[in-house]
């Protein structure tokens, strides 16, 4: 493919997200990353998972952090922006140039972004909540990429999201899939995987 298709192509893909947002409040691409990276940063995360280096997550910001399984039970890697995996710079450039487009076309502002990997085992969730610390509001956006390959329906790990005044929308964590929402105003819950671990990469785009 050449370039200008491919910068066609990615434009489409940030427009979709962006009309997601203004008519439903959510924004949703299905192959926001192309396959050979999804499995690239799912190998990352699996490699990182079976040597330790995961780190069970908590709610919080750094004033007010805590662990809570009744309520959250991934574990997270954060994603060093000067990163020099192949995989994980793909990524970066892809939610970077998002960010220039949401900049450029809405006057967003945003400044910079940070990610974290998240491997939620069998049975872990996130009970539903607000990406937004009470204390801290640089959080503008939030930003799912699921990296989970063939998932079925059966295999349970629903995102739902509540839009507010409308229905629960509840989202398959198929590999390649990007989710886009506001930070401070989307509730939102991960539900329990019934038969193997969900991967995902969530990120935040902060002003």
């Amino acid at each position: 493919m050449d370039k200008d298709q491919e910068d066609k192509d990615e434009k489409n893909q940030f427009e979709e997200m962006i009309q997601g947002l203004i008519d439903n409040k959510y924004g949703c691409s299905n192959n926001f990353i192309d396959f050979n990276t999804v499995t690239g940063l799912r190998d990352n995360l699996q490699r990182e998972n079976q040597s330790g280096n995961l780190q069970v997550s908590g709610t919080g910001n750094k004033q007010d952090y805590k662990q809570n399984a009744l309520v959250r039970g991934d574990k997270i890697k954060w994603i060093d922006e000067k990163s020099i995996n192949q995989f994980e710079m793909i990524y970066n450039k892809k939610v970077g140039n998002f960010i220039s487009h949401l900049n450029k076309t809405c006057f967003t502002s945003i400044k910079s972004f940070e990610s974290h990997y998240a491997n939620y085992e069998q049975k872990s969730f996130y009970k539903r909540h607000l990406d937004q610390f009470k204390n801290e509001k640089g959080r503008k956006y939030s930003i799912v990429l699921f990296l989970n390959q063939d998932w079925q329906t059966e295999d349970g790990g629903m995102l739902s999201l509540y839009p507010e005044g409308s229905d629960q929308q509840d989202i398959s964590p198929i590999g390649g899939r990007m989710v886009f929402f506001q930070s401070d105003e989307m509730e939102h819950e991960v539900h329990p995987s019934f038969t193997r671990d969900r991967r995902s990469i969530a990120g935040w785009l902060k002003d």
